[in-house]
């Protein structure tokens, strides 16, 4: 008899089994050859390897790995909703935007996705990754050629629904020398949602690329959401790195970004709103891997209610990254007793010949003389804390580069704010 608690071999390995065919019917639904069937198998195979994270290390101290696991949750084989429109100029300048099932039938982009396709997951392969590796059904694949550049944002819209599922969701873009361009991942779900999802992005900057890449999640409060990107640099490629979440039961997002090639830029701007008993967990990694290098991140978090916020952010220059220029900053605003928020900038420089290297935090509680001004000035409270969140987020919104995407980030910012 096994022992209390424990599931029996043999039911085990009839899960397994059962699991491993619904993912090669993903594979079928998608019309992919075999290599990438074995792939997803393999990865499957790993992620049942790889133990949980602990929660001592630095990645899950405020986020509990059980929540993001597959257990008890079906993998869904239906069709996401997921908007790729393209214009038809986009499409003449040769931009390819298809989704990501399609990928291995573009023969012209053979080579390209040969050599970035979960690349950069390899690197540094984790549970969840392996995950989202073995039972992504939907997602997107972005090219934009060499020297091309476009005015206009790209916007994707993906919109989740379903309950008790697993929903994993992979992207792959990349950007040729000289590319240009600005795309929009606006993610939601049903209202009566109630599912995990496994979002993974993979984005490549070739030298003197530029990308401003907003990434919205407004997910609904039965939404448990878990979204690895990785990010790699090429010599002056720019990365404007813009992170909104708003919505969800729990959100974690794990961001690395990879400065490979000399003079290479990242700027990161997260706007994090809270309220209920919303979680969110955000994690980011920077390693400068080459000199000259740049990057800035500002990331400014409002929580209301009993909503929960931790960010923490791993610096690292290598001693070869001489005249590298870093600078992180986050900031707390507690809007109630209940609400937590947690800071912790970790840095490792290997190199004393850097331009600076610094960090900012603070955590506070809403200015109870800014309420009662404004309130003696007409407003009540509710509009009063609105106009106080509005100012503290502002500084952020301002500095992204684009007036037309930080007009939409105030617009989702203001539609949460009515609802508070």
């Amino acid at each position: 008899m096994p022992k209390q608690g424990t599931i029996p071999t043999s039911q085990t390995n009839s899960a397994t089994a059962e699991i491993k065919n619904i993912i090669s019917e993903i594979s079928k639904q998608n019309e992919e050859p075999a290599c990438i069937n074995d792939h997803r198998i393999s990865m499957y195979e790993s992620y049942v390897k790889e133990p949980l994270p602990s929660r001592v290390s630095h990645l899950w101290r405020y986020s509990d790995p059980k929540w993001f696991e597959l257990e008890n949750k079906r993998i869904s084989i239906n069709p996401v909703s997921i908007s790729l429109n393209i214009s038809e100029d986009y499409v003449k300048k040769g931009i390819i935007l298809a989704p990501i099932k399609d990928v291995f039938k573009l023969q012209e982009m053979r080579e390209q996705v040969k050599n970035t396709f979960s690349q950069q997951v390899k690197k540094s392969p984790d549970k969840f990754s392996c995950l989202n590796d073995a039972t992504w059904k939907t997602g997107y694949f972005l090219y934009v050629p060499k020297d091309v550049r476009v005015v206009e944002p790209l916007s994707i819209s993906v919109n989740y629904s379903g309950s008790d599922e697993l929903i994993s969701t992979k992207i792959l873009i990349i950007l040729d020398e000289g590319a240009d361009i600005s795309v929009i991942d606006d993610i939601t779900s049903d209202e009566k949602a109630s599912i995990l999802v496994n979002l993974l992005s993979e984005v490549y900057l070739a030298e003197n690329s530029k990308l401003t890449y907003l990434n919205f999640q407004t997910n609904g409060d039965g939404v448990i959401q878990h979204c690895i990107q990785r990010a790699e640099l090429k010599k002056n490629a720019k990365l404007t790195n813009l992170i909104v979440a708003l919505g969800g039961k729990i959100s974690k997002a794990d961001i690395g970004v990879d400065l490979v090639g000399e003079n290479a830029t990242v700027s990161t701007y997260g706007i994090v709103l809270g309220d209920k008993s919303q979680k969110f967990d955000h994690h980011t990694t920077i390693n400068h891997d080459a000199s000259h290098t740049n990057s800035t991140l500002n990331f400014r978090v409002a929580l209301k209610d009993k909503s929960t916020s931790a960010y923490t952010g791993n610096l690292n220059i290598a001693h070869h990254a001489v005249k590298s220029d870093a600078i992180q900053e986050n900031r707390n605003l507690l809007l109630s007793e209940s609400a937590k928020a947690e800071s912790i900038p970790e840095l490792e420089i290997l190199t004393n010949d850097v331009i600076r290297c610094s960090h900012g935090v603070t955590v506070g509680q809403v200015d109870k003389d800014q309420i009662f001004y404004l309130m003696s000035r007409g407003l009540n409270q509710k509009e009063a804390e609105r106009i106080i969140i509005e100012g503290f987020l502002e500084p952020t919104i301002s500095r992204v580069p684009s007036e037309k995407l930080a007009e939409q980030i105030r617009q989702k910012v203001n539609k949460k704010l009515e609802n508070l």
